[in-house]
């Protein structure tokens, strides 16, 4: 019975070997298949696709003269904040320690001036 069981194993590697001789390998015909590309960063909006583009020229348009007004609200709100410092600074001596206001005035108006320079950048 053991000596059944070994040649019928081996008849089967036999034949198994026989056909992966013939034909190839047989997963040598399906390739892998590759990865989908990668979906761009930023989808359009389908609406926006099959709109007027009067519209999307005049909301572009609207929006860009409201960047430009809040840059020029913050320029004048940096000029006012950059002349009340001075005006603090040339007050007060500061030979040893300058005033928490004169540190809180300076915070306020460099975070102003990155507000205004990621503005200027189009951001």
């Amino acid at each position: 019975m053991l000596e059944t069981r070994r040649v019928f194993v081996l008849a089967m590697a036999a034949a198994a070997g026989f056909l992966a001789a013939e034909d190839g390998w047989p997963f040598a015909q399906y390739p892998p298949t590759p990865p989908p590309p990668p979906r761009p960063a930023e989808t359009p909006n389908p609406a926006e696709i099959h709109s007027n583009p009067q519209a999307t020229a005049a909301a572009k348009r609207a929006w860009l003269q409201q960047n430009e007004k809040e840059f020029r609200e913050g320029v004048e709100r940096l000029y006012q904040l950059t002349g009340q410092l001075r005006e603090e600074l040339q007050k007060t001596t500061t030979t040893e320690v300058f005033s928490v206001r004169m540190v809180k005035k300076t915070e306020e108006i460099e975070k102003l001036a990155k507000l205004l320079k990621n503005r200027a950048k189009g951001g």
